[in-house]
């Protein structure tokens, strides 16, 4: 199948962002030659590892024949667990907690990325915003139960306002252009490409979810009988996944390439998302109990880590309804296959 181009990932990208119910896609395979696997993937400039994995040959290396399947939103990505019609997956903590919390079959066994930087506030030349400060009676937008909007109202509570004190208009990513463009709105809160793509028009960065405390990730989540039933395969999935972070790590603008080339984003976007917006642990890293997004039990049973970001994430979701209940994330992440790949590191 050809690679998309950049108007096909921008119109998949807002599907996803606006929850529309579409099917999975199957993507070409690496290489046939070793344990097929069915990866579950959508298109993300926070997935470098991944691609650098597939692109570069490095499952194939390891023995992981990649059957991948696109998804263009999250309900069929949830579905599709269900069904057991995937095996493993990547995708935010937004959806993820939504995920869990609708009792999806799926477990978080790694930590893909942590994405302090790739979503943020980008304000018009002409708003006259030059600090959070000045948001008051400007109109804000954000897509209602995104990171987006948890970020715009964890900004706004750091200089004492509250979405009241604005003119928060909830916007679709795929109309954000065009309002942007024609000063319908004075700024935006939204994630990549539309933060990159905010900026080239024109826009002034004014904060990113790191700034307000509202840092996201992505995370890789597995259909739980799999992760039980496919130990080798885990840790040949881990291992690719380590020498991919090592490849982003020495040689950023051959991933830049394979993003461009598999999302259609300019390859100058797609290095700045992996250099300047984002950061790919080591399993070591991700494995130590005071990493942010640490996985590791001592993190996990203080609520530390990855918990810690998956239940602010979650208590907020819970307000405005996007989900019901707010889930016990410790139950949801599975730490045997990282400790298991730590101890065979020695």
């Amino acid at each position: 199948m050809s690679s998309p181009t950049r108007r096909d990932f921008l119109s998949s990208a807002a599907a996803i962002a606006a929850g529309v119910s579409t099917l999975g896609i199957a993507r070409r395979a690496f290489a046939a030659t070793g344990v097929k696997v069915r990866f579950g993937w959508q298109p993300t400039l926070n997935g470098a590892r991944y691609f650098a994995a597939h692109d570069g040959g490095i499952f194939a290396a390891n023995g992981i024949d990649v059957e991948q399947i696109e998804f263009l939103a999250g309900p069929p990505f949830f579905a599709a667990f269900q069904s057991g019609s995937i095996d493993v997956g990547f995708m935010g903590t937004p959806p993820a907690s939504i995920g869990i919390a609708q009792g999806v079959p799926m477990k978080i066994f790694a930590v893909e990325n942590n994405a302090f930087a790739s979503e943020g506030l980008v304000v018009t030349a002409k708003s006259g915003i030059k600090s959070l400060k000045d948001l008051k009676g400007k109109r804000i937008a954000a897509e209602r139960g995104t990171s987006g909007q948890y970020a715009l109202v964890r900004g706004l509570e750091s200089v004492g306002m509250t979405l009241k004190d604005i003119d928060f208009i909830d916007l679709n990513v795929s109309v954000l252009m065009p309002a942007f463009s024609k000063n319908e709105i004075d700024g935006g809160w939204y994630w990549e490409p539309w933060q990159g793509e905010m900026r080239q028009a024109g826009g002034v960065q004014i904060a990113t979810d790191q700034d307000v405390g509202a840092a996201g990730a992505i995370v890789w989540v597995a259909r739980t009988e799999w992760l039980e039933k496919n130990p080798e395969t885990v840790q040949k999935l881990l291992s690719s996944l380590d020498a991919a972070q090592a490849v982003i790590t020495k040689n950023p603008a051959r991933v830049a390439a394979y993003l461009s080339h598999d999302t259609g984003v300019s390859q100058s976007l797609a290095q700045t998302v992996i250099t300047k917006e984002a950061s790919w642990p080591t399993m070591k890293e991700e494995w130590a109990p005071d990493y942010v997004l640490s996985i590791n039990p001592q993190a996990i049973a203080k609520k530390q880590g990855l918990v810690k970001v998956l239940d602010s994430l979650a208590d907020f979701q819970h307000q405005v309804r996007v989900i019901d209940t707010v889930p016990d994330f410790a139950k949801a992440i599975d730490v045997t296959p990282l400790e298991a790949y730590i101890k065979k590191m020695g």
